[in-house]
C-alpha cells in the first residue's frame, strides 16, 4: 500500500534534528571549558591488557586551557578526522546494504517469508515466531535496521489484519523484533563495532553472551507479543486500536510479488557468508574494524556479479548508497568533535574524576544500573547508534576503569541503554512507524511501556548477571 509522506510529516511533531542536538553540546562544551576546572590523569601502559589506562590516584588540577569559538569549529573538523576509520566502515557497510536493496533480495526475503504466513492461516502462529525470530538474528548483525523493516511495516500490518489480529500486532511482528535484535547485537558493526573500537577492546569480543541476551530477549519478545495476538483475535473489541479504521490496508501485491530468483539467493547467501567470515576472522584472526569495512566491500562486489550488473552500474549504485550512510557517518564525527572540546579544555578528566568520585561510594553493581540508567537518558537526545558510542565511550571507558569495572560491561552497558530504549523514545523511529499504520501513540505506549518496564529488569538482570562472572576479556 501507498503511504503519503506529506500526512505522514504532518502527524510526527518536530523535533530539533541531531546535528542540531549535537552541536548545542558542542557549545556547551567549550563553555563549559572556561567554567570547570582543568584537571588532568597520568595514563600508563596495563601489562596485563596492553592497554592505556589512567592511573587513580594521579589527577591533579592545572591551569585552565578554554576553547574559543574558532576553536570550537575546529573541534568538529578534527573530530571528523579522528573517526575517520569508523565513518568509512559505516560508509562502506550503507552502500553494502544500499546495493543488496536494489537487487530486490532484501523485498524477495521479506516477501517470502510474509506470503509463507498468508498462505498457511491455520499454522499463523508458528509461522509468526519464525518470522519474528528470523529478523531478530538479522537485525542482530546490524544488516537489517529500523531504516530498512519501517517500508514495510503497512505490509505486516494488512497481513495482521487479514490473519485476524490487529496493526499494534502488525508492528510487534516486524519492526519490535528487529529493533530487539539491533539491540542485543551480536556482530553489529554500527554499535557494538563502534564501541568496542574506542574502548579498545577487540572487536565483537564477548559474542557468547550477547547471543545468550538474543536468545532470551528474542523469546520473551515471541511470548509477550504472541499472548497480545491470542487475546485480539479471541476477542477483537480488547485490542488497543479497535476503533480505528483500517479497511484500506491491503497488502502490496508488486511488492509481495518480488521473486525469490537463484540471483537473489546466492546475493543473500554471499551477505551471510560475508558476516560469518566476518566473525571468524575477528575472533581467530584478529581482524579490527578496517578488515570489516573491506568485508562489506568484497560483498558489494561479488553482489553485483552475480546479478551480472556492470562495472558501473555497482559503482553508481554504491555511490548512491554512500548518501544513504552520511547522516550516520558524520554524526559520529561531530560527537568526537564533543570529545576534541574537553580534551582540549582538559575538562575530560575533571569530569571523570567528578562521575568517579560518586560512584567510588557505590557498589559495583549500583554503579553498573545509575550508568544504564544514563544510557538511557542519553539515548532520548541522540538516537543514533554509533554516534551515542562517540559521545559516551570515551568518557565510560576510564570510569568503568577507575571503578574496576570490565570495559566490556560498559560497551554491554551502552548497547542497552542505546538499543532497546529505541522502542520507546519519540526521537526513535516508532514515531514514523506509528504515524504509517495509523496508530496513535498513546495506545502504542500503552501496549510498549509494560513491556518496555520488564525489558529493562532484563537489561538489569543481564547486567549484573556481566558482573558476577566478570564478563570480558576486560
Amino acid at each position: 500500500m501507498s503511504v503519503n509522506s506529506e500526512s505522514v510529516a504532518k502527524k510526527i511533531k518536530e523535533l530539533p534534528h541531531i546535528f542540531v542536538i549535537l552541536f548545542c553540546v558542542i557549545v556547551l562544551s567549550a563553555i563549559a571549558t572556561y567554567i570547570i576546572p582543568a584537571g588532568q590523569y597520568t595514563r600508563v601502559m596495563d601489562e596485563g591488557i596492553k592497554r592505556m589506562v589512567i592511573d587513580p590516584t594521579s589527577f591533579r588540577y592545572i591551569p585552565n586551557t578554554p576553547v574559543g569559538p574558532f576553536a570550537m569549529f575546529v573541534a568538529i573538523e578534527l573530530g571528523l578526522i579522528e573517526a575517520a576509520n569508523i565513518t568509512f566502515l559505516i560508509f562502506a557497510a550503507f552502500s553494502c546494504l544500499y546495493l543488496m536493496e536494489k537487487t530486490g533480495a532484501v523485498d524477495a526475503s521479506i516477501a517470502l517469508m510474509v506470503n509463507k504466513t498468508k498462505k498457511n492461516p491455520k499454522f499463523s502462529i508458528g509461522l509468526i515466531v519464525v518470522l519474528m525470530i528470523i529478523l531478530a538474528v538479522w537485525g542482530s548483525t546490524g544488516t537489517l535496521s529500523y531504516e530498512e523493516i519501517i517500508a514495510f511495516a503497512p505490509i505486516f500490518v494488512a497481513l495482521s489484519i487479514a490473519l485476524g489480529y490487529d496493526a499494534i500486532t502488525g508492528v510487534a511482528i516486524s519492526v519490535v523484533p528487529v529493533g530487539i535484535g539491533f539491540a542485543s547485537a551480536t556482530v553489529n558493526p554500527f554499535t557494538i563495532g563502534v564501541a568496542q573500537t574506542i574502548a579498545e577492546l577487540p572487536v565483537f569480543s564477548g559474542l557468547g553472551y550477547r547471543c545468550a541476551v538474543l536468545v532470551v530477549m528474542t523469546t520473551f519478545t515471541i511470548v509477550y507479543v504472541m499472548r497480545y495476538a491470542s487475546m485480539v483475535k479471541k476477542d477483537p473489541s480488547k485490542s488497543l486500536v479497535s476503533g480505528i479504521d483500517y479497511s484500506d490496508f491491503t497488502i502490496d501485491d508488486a511488492r509481495m510479488s518480488t521473486p525469490f530468483t537463484f540471483q537473489r539467493k546466492l546475493s543473500m547467501l554471499t551477505l551471510f557468508v560475508g558476516v560469518c567470515v566476518m566473525g571468524y576472522g575477528l575472533i581467530f584472526l584478529k581482524w579490527y574494524i578496517n578488515q570489516v569495512a573491506a568485508i562489506f566491500m568484497i560483498v558489494s562486489v561479488i553482489v553485483g556479479i552475480i546479478n551480472r550488473w556492470s562495472a558501473n552500474r555497482i559503482a553508481n549504485t554504491l555511490c548512491e548508497g554512500l548518501s544513504k550512510g552520511v547522516l550516520a557517518a558524520l554524526i559520529v564525527g561531530v560527537a568526537r568533535g564533543i570529545l576534541v572540546v574537553i580534551t582540549q579544555g582538559n575538562i575530560l578528566d575533571t569530569i571523570i574524576h567528578s562521575c568517579v568520585g560518586v560512584l567510588q561510594h557505590l557498589s559495583l553493581h549500583v554503579s553498573a544500573i545509575g550508568m544504564l540508567v544514563f544510557q538511557n537518558l542519553l539515548n532520548f537526545l541522540i538516537p543514533s547508534g554509533s554516534g551515542q558510542a562517540a559521545v559516551s565511550m570515551p568518557i565510560m571507558t576510564p570510569i568503568a576503569d577507575l571503578i574496576h569495572m570490565n570495559r566490556q560491561i560498559a560497551v554491554l552497558i551502552f548497547q542497552f541503554g542505546d538499543g532497546f530504549s529505541n522502542l520507546l523514545w519519540p526521537t526513535s523511529f516508532m514515531v514514523i512507524v506509528c504515524a504509517m499504520v495509523r496508530i496513535p501513540l498513546s495506545r502504542y505506549y500503552r501496549w510498549i511501556i509494560p513491556f518496555y518496564v520488564i525489558c529493562f529488569l532484563l537489561q538489569a538482570a543481564f547486567i549484573l548477571g556481566a558482573v558476577a562472572i566478570n564478563y570480558g576479556p576486560f
